[in-house]
């Protein structure tokens, strides 16, 4: 069994430090607070929001140092923080999922190794792991888990579906079946781009295997039948109109969003992380469909040799940046202690990344407990494309999945805009 937890890839392209030189024009927003540490995180509603502003604020008490805390929405941060890394100038702690955009920023020297930080113990070895380049630590985790479908339970029943589909066939009839009892099938917040990009990625997984995935990247070329026929399989089940009225332009996370809809009961299923349920309860301002909320891996592929075992997954995490002070460590340290793990978990309905997890969630919830039964049965995971890879590559894989789920793009056009992305970062 390879790592089961996550897959990231070492693919940060030549020249990379030339892009994110210091020349860079943009302004640090970072650098003008006249707090001790800035600190940017990307969960900027309750109970989450008050939990980091709480955390923070207990250890400035402890400490003397102060901190400015930034709440961000996640698009708003990603733009942020590009233009923080083109200026050179990242927060002193912040947001990160890994994979080849934390590895840019550490090519360009602007995120603190913190390989030595003495509180590692407090934490599963595994869950490291997406934050770990060239043997060297640059993030702590926070939380950890796959994408799959939650789906409601009443809906399903209501349409007369009594089993979750285990292949993509099943899928797309359950799909009709939703339609035709006058049921939305899909939330889907098509205006972010990111929650589209999941269905190609497990596409793509299920008809090339991750070694075809990790060979096309090595090489950036994706222009195999395994990709092409992924993509057509996407603008397919786009074709079965499946999706929710005004999904095109809907968000994720805001009031009328994807998360709004399925915790409204609005619709069948959505396909995202751990982080779904509590999402839906925040977008929507409600308490969420309680009970009738489950969950189910992306289904196999006929004809592909990926597996129902293989997901995409990650997971959140905290860097510091370069030129943080020497206090942040013991920040990162504070935010690892048990008890101030398990507040995040409690608050933030998040699973566990302890190395003791029955000192953090001694009693799991069902949302919990259906994504640790999800990591038991991983036999591979691979992090989500728009962070595995380069900057450039994964907002093209966004852009292109948007597209294709518009009806603006081709399969064909889908995979020659990644090949040349990719030429372009040579």
């Amino acid at each position: 069994m390879r790592n089961p937890l996550f897959r990231p890839r070492a693919l940060v392209a030549a020249g990379t430090a030339a892009v994110l030189a210091l020349g860079a024009a943009a302004c640090g927003d970072s650098g003008e607070s006249d707090a001790d540490v800035t600190f940017w995180h990307i969960q900027n509603e309750d109970p989450m929001k008050s939990t980091w502003q709480a955390l923070a604020d207990e250890w400035s008490e402890e400490s003397g140092q102060t901190v400015e805390v930034s709440a961000i929405a996640v698009e708003d941060f990603k733009t942020r923080l590009s233009t923080q890394t083109q200026a050179g100038d990242l927060p002193d702690l912040y947001n990160t999922w890994g994979g080849g955009v934390l590895a840019e920023q550490v090519e360009a020297g602007l995120v603190r190794d913190i390989s030595g930080l003495p509180c590692l113990d407090k934490v599963n070895p595994i869950a490291l792991e997406s934050y770990t380049i060239d043997g060297k630590l640059y993030a702590i985790p926070f939380d950890q888990g796959v994408v799959g479908f939650w789906y409601n339970k009443d809906l399903f029943a209501q349409a007369g579906i009594t089993d979750t589909p285990t292949t993509w066939a099943e899928f797309t009839e359950d799909v009709q079946t939703l339609k035709d009892a006058g049921i939305t099938p899909i939330a889907l917040g098509g205006g972010d781009k990111w929650p589209i990009h999941y269905y190609w990625t497990y596409l793509a997984m299920r008809l090339v295997g991750l070694d075809g995935l990790a060979a096309a990247a090595e090489s950036g070329d994706f222009s195999g039948p395994g990709f092409v026929q992924a993509g057509q399989l996407l603008a397919d089940l786009a074709a079965m109109e499946p999706f929710q009225e005004g999904f095109e332009s809907a968000t994720y996370g805001e009031a009328d969003g994807e998360a709004a809809v399925m915790g409204e009961g609005l619709a069948a299923m959505e396909l995202m992380g751990q982080w779904g349920p509590q999402v839906q309860r925040d977008a929507s301002g409600t308490e969420g469909i309680g009970e009738s909320l489950a969950f189910f891996p992306f289904p196999a592929v006929e004809g592909g040799p990926g597996t129902a075992t293989e997901f995409l997954g990650g997971g959140g995490g905290f860097a510091a940046g370069a030129d943080a002070p020497d206090e942040i460590e013991d920040f990162m340290c504070y935010l690892l202690e048990e008890q101030n793990q398990a507040r995040v978990v409690k608050d933030g309905n998040m699973s566990t990344v302890a190395a003791n997890p029955e000192a953090v969630l001694p009693e799991p919830n069902h949302e919990q407990q259906a994504v640790i039964d999800a990591l038991a049965t991983a036999t591979d995971t691979q992090l989500y494309l728009d962070q595995a890879y380069p900057p450039s590559i994964g907002s093209t894989i966004n852009d292109a999945s948007q597209g294709l789920v518009l009806g603006e793009l081709t399969p064909e056009d889908f995979v020659a805009m990644v090949n040349e992305a990719w030429a372009a970062e040579q």
